[in-house]
């Protein structure tokens, strides 16, 4: 290892293990993982809320891999992705890259990581330097890494699908997608080994995420490379991903491959995203949204219950699993809408998870 922390295999610029190798090298580990914030104080006599961000998390990703983490809005899915990406340092547990801790290191330190590992962030044009033409975006990651630029940025903008011509335009010039392909390239540009994908096509049109998601995988099979995608989109994992980890309130509550996990559930909560997934054709087909909101409620219930309270009975289920969480204000309201005398208000209430 190097004075700046870097391991000698990166100095020699070789990966761990080739990823077709039988029993191929563990590309990220994590390894009893927590995050946690604490809330600003709001009063003299007690301690400030802390909010569990991320709850004991242990998960290894192989060299090769295509890994999807999905789950809700709040669910820790992005937390959890700073600190593989070393952008945030676990509260307590240990995270490590190709072999290497970087849970415990100082930014100047992690000089290996920024080779080894690239981003590509949700918003297209808040991750790109408007005043920077795109020439300069691109190879801004040789030019930290001090890496000699050549005829790589021409290179990479032919690889995603954009002219040379693009490299003297601003990101203001082009499109969502567009910007989107500008930022995979600025990706590849170092040769990483693990690129990292967050929300990458949430903020783009629906004509374009299959253009830009066909890109994503013609990219991690072209360069051989280990991807991390991060999407609440779970038609959007299954397209792209051979594994999936399913979050609930900073917990994994699910891991598998990901056809088994589509067809076969196993855990309550993952079988309630999938039955939330909503159906185009039948929004098409001229249902309304309470129609379409009825047939959701009728499949939870078909996954194990016949009536409405053992479909509450199954949400409990699903609470205990998840390690005890207390139970829904669903639970609350069905219980005083039951009392003698009291009016039916029906409906539900939604809970944001942390």
């Amino acid at each position: 290892m190097s004075d700046d922390g870097t391991p000698q295999d990166a100095l020699d610029g070789g990966r761990t293990a080739p990823h077709d190798a039988p029993g191929r090298e563990v590309a990220i580990s994590l390894r009893a993982v927590n995050r946690e914030f604490r809330r600003p104080r709001t009063s003299l006599t007690r301690p400030p809320a802390v909010v569990h961000a991320v709850r004991d998390v242990s998960l290894d990703i192989l060299a090769g891999e295509r890994f999807g983490l999905v789950g809700e809005s709040g669910s820790g899915k992005s937390t959890l992705l700073r600190m593989i990406s070393g952008l945030d340092r676990p509260t307590s547990g240990e995270v490590l890259i190709e072999g290497q801790p970087i849970h415990d290191r100082s930014p100047r330190q992690l000089g290996w990581l920024r080779r080894r590992l690239q981003l590509v962030f949700q918003d297209p044009m808040s991750s790109l330097d408007p005043r920077m033409r795109i020439r300069e975006i691109i190879a801004e990651p040789l030019v930290a890494q001090g890496i000699p630029r050549g005829s790589r940025v021409d290179e990479l903008l032919e690889r995603v699908g954009l002219s040379t011509d693009a490299a003297r335009r601003f990101p203001h010039q082009f499109s969502g997608g567009q910007r989107q392909r500008i930022s995979v390239a600025r990706a590849l540009a170092p040769d990483p080994h693990i690129l990292v994908a967050d929300e990458p096509v949430s903020a783009l049109d629906v004509s374009v995420r299959a253009q830009v998601l066909n890109l994503i995988d013609e990219v991690v099979e072209g360069f051989d490379l280990t991807l991390v995608f991060v999407s609440h989109d779970l038609s959007v994992v299954r397209h792209v991903c051979d594994r999936i980890a399913v979050m609930r309130a900073g917990e994994i509550v699910e891991v598998g491959p990901t056809e088994q996990v589509y067809t076969d559930p196993q855990h309550p909560y993952t079988r309630q995203l999938l039955a939330s997934v909503p159906r185009l054709s039948e929004a098409l087909a001229g249902r309304s949204a309470a129609e379409l909101a009825a047939r959701t409620r009728a499949a939870l219930v078909a996954e194990g219950a016949t009536d409405e309270d053992s479909a509450q009975r199954l949400a409990e289920e699903g609470a205990r699993a998840d390690g005890g969480h207390a139970a829904t204000e669903d639970h609350a309201r069905d219980q005083h809408r039951h009392q003698p005398g009291e009016p039916d208000t029906g409906g539900t209430s939604d809970r944001a998870d942390r």
